[in-house]
């Protein structure tokens, strides 16, 4: 099941960057094009240039903030494993401890 969420998770991940990389270049596009064709200009290049950078910066945000909450994550659960273990060494150590006592 776990593997299974991974993979939707990262199907998901995947369609986010890519919207967030095409919407920008289409509506620069297209407002390029729309502007060309009012005013007999030739805003698309320029437009579509900003539109690429803008769909870079985002999909630059977007992986960077996934990164940062998986890092968060497993540093959560790095800390959770060795408290964990400390805990157990020091039932064991009291285990320990306590055979000494009786004998």
């Amino acid at each position: 099941m776990g593997h299974e969420k991974t993979e939707y998770r990262n199907i998901v991940l995947i369609s986010q960057v890519a919207l967030s990389v095409m919407v920008p270049l289409f509506v620069c596009v297209a407002l390029g094009v729309w502007l060309d064709g009012k005013f007999d200009t030739w805003f698309t290049i320029p437009l579509m240039i900003l539109g690429m950078l803008a769909g870079g910066r985002n999909a630059y945000v977007l992986v960077m903030s996934i990164i940062k909450r998986e890092e968060a994550k497993r540093q959560k659960q790095l800390e959770e494993d060795i408290k964990r273990k400390v805990e157990r060494a020091e039932q064991e150590a009291d285990i320990d401890r306590k055979d000494k006592v009786v004998k």
